[in-house]
């Protein structure tokens, strides 16, 4: 017997009626996947717990290691302080007193020799941030080469080091990194390239731009041209050169003075063409050499 719907039209309650609708529940496989049995996600499970507990010792460590390179470089070199730093004057010798020897405050350097010095020493010495030692570290470490060179303010950092008895000697990579670092923490820009361009040694018994000028050209610093300016700023890292000078350094500071756009291309090529004149040490007047 059909029940009546709303409309009165028979529903069928039979199963097998064309009109009845059947639901059934089909399991399909999942393919592409894999699903890992029980005693398989145990042991991912302890390997990546593992993992984790040795990534976790690795960090320690590493802290621990950084830890030690600040309490080794920091205090138990006998390094000096910062506030050996921080009591330097903020003109004058830092380094050396020496009564005799010319200094020249950085506002009455020429522009250019302070520009030439910075494109051949140091191009980012204004822009760069402090020097980081951790990061510096890393960087020798990852690449398999020394920290990357800071002319400017490792030289300062190593005429600094006379602050502190007993320091003022070679010391290691590292070392010089973090004191570096302190270098450019306590003293600004300005005063670490104003010590550069007094204190360091460019031969002939001259510390500084200015014992410089007069020790190779017997000129005052303001008199010096292109090529003396480039010849000068060269002796930082050839301060005892063979006694056979060449143009060879000087011409190589010029291309980069070039380079940096401090002097035109007609200029560096006037300044290459020049005869190297250089004063005998005896003080008689400048002769050429290798022309």
């Amino acid at each position: 017997m059909a029940d009546h719907g709303r409309h009165n039209h028979p529903i069928s309650v039979s199963p097998n009626r064309p009109n009845s609708v059947r639901f059934q529940r089909e399991f399909v496989p999942v393919t592409g996947y894999f699903i890992p049995t029980q005693p398989m996600r145990r042991f991912l499970i302890i390997a990546a717990r593992t993992v984790l507990a040795v990534l976790s010792f690795a960090a320690v460590g590493l802290l621990a290691f950084a830890g030690w390179l600040v309490w080794h470089y920091d205090y138990d070199m006998g390094l000096p302080t910062e506030a050996q730093l921080a009591a330097i004057a903020p003109t004058g010798p830092a380094c050396r007193t020496d009564p005799k020897r010319a200094y020249i405050p950085l506002v009455d350097i020429p522009p250019l020799l302070r520009d030439a010095a910075i494109a051949y020493e140091q191009p980012d010495f204004y822009e760069a941030w402090s020097l980081n030692p951790i990061a510096e570290i890393a960087f020798a470490v990852g690449t398999g080469r020394s920290p990357r060179p800071a002319g400017i303010t490792q030289s300062v950092a190593r005429c600094l080091l006379s602050l502190s008895p007993g320091t003022d000697r070679q010391i290691d990579p590292i070392a010089s990194i973090f004191f570096m670092q302190r270098v450019t923490r306590n003293l600004s820009r300005d005063r670490i390239l104003e010590i550069y361009l007094n204190e360091s040694y460019r031969g002939r018994g001259a510390y500084g731009v200015a014992a410089g000028a007069e020790a190779y050209f017997g000129k005052p610093l303001p008199d010096i041209d292109v090529d003396e300016i480039a010849f000068i700023t060269a002796r930082a890292r050839q301060p005892n050169p063979s006694r056979s000078f060449d143009t060879r350094s000087r011409d190589h500071v010029i291309d980069r003075m070039q380079t940096a756009g401090l002097i035109s291309e007609t200029q560096a090529a006037a300044a290459k063409s020049r005869l190297l004149l250089l004063k005998d040490t005896t003080g008689a007047q400048a002769q050429p050499v290798n022309q």
